[in-house]
């Protein structure tokens, strides 16, 4: 927790980014209608003027947790200050879920500590999106699931239910994680153990059962009533493109090794098991896929990992190995989804560290003496760096929107603009208006202001008359960027590239004003 907070701290004062802006507007909108936070209409990356329900189907728990940032004016540091508070919450049931699964307390200690200096954790807390609650409602339940296996307490089993059910409402697709529950509510996973299970104490699968039934109750009552829309799996299948899948396959493979402290402490740890299969597999792999050769290669060097995960949990009949290795999937469906970025995989972090941690007692002391520090310093620097990253291009968007946007509307100009991210979220805090692609649209005189980085689809589309007044390119600091096309670093999406950061400077984002003729 310390750590988190030495790191996280700084930037309190970090601009809204990303997608933070559609969960802030249905935290405004839950003030004034607590029971649909979707039910309102917004501009967002299709630029279209549709329901908060059709742009970003589910997730209706998440601008709940953001109400306290709403009732302070969507303070920048009331939002992060939440989302550090929900990190020290998760560090905590971590760390009851590790003794839970027969970890001692030096090892819930280390999977708490390299939890907190995860890369994608750190990321992620210096947002205000969702996924670093949906990952504390995940451990939660279960913790909750482990318990109600033990006691057969129906307080446990009803808590499990609600702490899973709400992680599925803050994310949908963690509701897979109950695959990994239905394994560690088994007495083994041999077929005779399995065939026990039902006999013994059938009972037990309630919440497995429950859970589903009272998300979709709870998305029904809360449902925008004027929705008519896609619903979360049709907005998921956007395209059938097989590249699209196959990339988004090696980006979860690769955030493994990237961005969470997996793939190389498993690794090593089991070196002499899995030697064999590196320098077969991962060389290979890196020759054959017609894909950036490093990133190949962590793909490859996770799928060993994974491979190796699940031959020794079944080997020795490691009911609780084979549940936290099912615990690494949930993210795994998203591959039909345009992108998967690491924040997607947030949930199931607690299970990787969980993995690697519970092959001490097995490793050589000295292994384990350089390798859990080193694994600890590089994670937080790296995170450190993302943290850095992300504050420059949310810095660079507000301030465009202050040179580029706020003089013009102080004179009474018509300023239009195309683009999101936070650039959306200050630009309409201006009083610039967002364009779409339908009527109405600006007029012979207006000012549209072009925030070229997330390629917004008006400019694009745009065929009118108009003169380009200025084009205005901010250079990032030399610590790095974190959404480079160019350099394929995309911590948000992994369009952008398979890199949570490059280092160096460069350009981090490209402006234009345009004048209506």
């Amino acid at each position: 927790m310390v750590l988190a907070a030495l790191l996280l701290l700084p930037f309190l004062n970090t601009p809204f980014t990303i997608d933070d802006p559609i969960y802030l507007r249905e935290a405004q909108h839950v003030l004034a209608d607590p029971l649909h936070p979707q039910a309102f209409n917004m501009v967002w990356s299709t630029d279209l003027d549709l329901r908060a329900s059709q742009i970003l189907p589910g997730g209706i728990a998440a601008p709940y947790l953001l109400i306290p940032t709403a009732l302070a004016g969507c303070a920048e540091w009331v939002g992060h200050l939440t989302q550090l508070v929900l990190l020290f919450a998760a560090l905590i049931a971590i760390a009851l879920m590790a003794l839970r699964l027969g970890l001692d307390r030096r090892q819930a200690r280390l999977t708490t500590l390299l939890t907190a200096a995860c890369p994608a954790v750190l990321g992620m807390a210096g947002t205000v999106m969702p996924d670093i609650p949906a990952m504390l409602f995940v451990v939660l339940g279960m913790e909750r699931i482990a318990a109600w296996r033990d006691g057969h307490k129906w307080p446990q089993a009803l808590l499990a239910i609600v702490w899973l059910a709400l992680a599925a409402l803050t994310r949908a697709h963690t509701i897979l994680v109950l695959a990994a529950a239905f394994v560690l509510l088994l007495d083994g996973i041999g077929a005779d153990e399995i065939r026990a299970s039902f006999r013994r104490f059938p009972a037990r699968f309630l919440p497995i059962l429950l859970t589903p039934v009272v998300y979709l109750l709870v998305s029904a009552l809360t449902a925008d009533p004027e929705h008519g829309g896609k619903n979360i799996v049709g907005s998921m299948m956007m395209a059938d493109s097989s590249q699209m899948v196959i990339r988004n396959g090696l980006a979860f493979l690769a955030h493994w090794l990237l961005v969470v402290p997996f793939t190389i402490p498993w690794l090593v740890l089991r070196f002499r098991r899995v030697a064999v299969a590196m320098v077969t597999v991962i060389p290979g792999t890196a020759l054959l896929v017609a894909h950036p050769r490093p990133v190949a290669a962590a793909a490859a060097a996770t799928f060993v990992a994974l491979a190796d995960v699940l031959w020794d949990a079944v080997r020795r009949r490691d009911r609780v190995q084979l549940a936290l290795w099912l615990w690494l999937f949930p993210a795994l469906p998203v591959a039909v989804y345009f992108h998967l970025p690491s924040k997607y995989l947030l949930l199931s972090v607690p299970a990787a560290v969980m993995l690697v941690i519970r092959l001490i007692p097995q490793s050589r002391p000295e292994t384990v003496r350089w390798l859990v520090p080193s694994a600890a310093i590089a994670g937080a620097v790296l995170g450190l760096l993302i943290l850095l990253g992300i504050r420059d291009l949310a810095e660079i968007q507000r301030h465009a929107v202050a040179e580029l946007i706020e003089p013009r509307v102080k004179l009474g100009e018509h300023v239009w603009f195309a683009g999101h991210w936070g650039f959306q979220w200050y630009a309409e805090l201006a009083g610039a208006r967002p364009v779409t692609q339908l009527p109405p649209l600006p007029r012979r005189g207006d000012i549209v202001v072009v925030s070229k980085i997330d390629s917004p689809v008006f400019a694009r589309l745009w065929t009118g008359p108009r003169k380009t007044l200025r084009h205005l390119s901010y250079t990032s600091g030399g610590l790095g960027r974190i959404m480079d096309f160019r350099a394929r670093a995309g911590f948000f999406s992994s369009p952008f590239g398979y890199l949570p950061w490059i280092w160096g400077p460069g350009r981090a984002s490209l402006f234009e004003v345009w004048e209506v003729e």
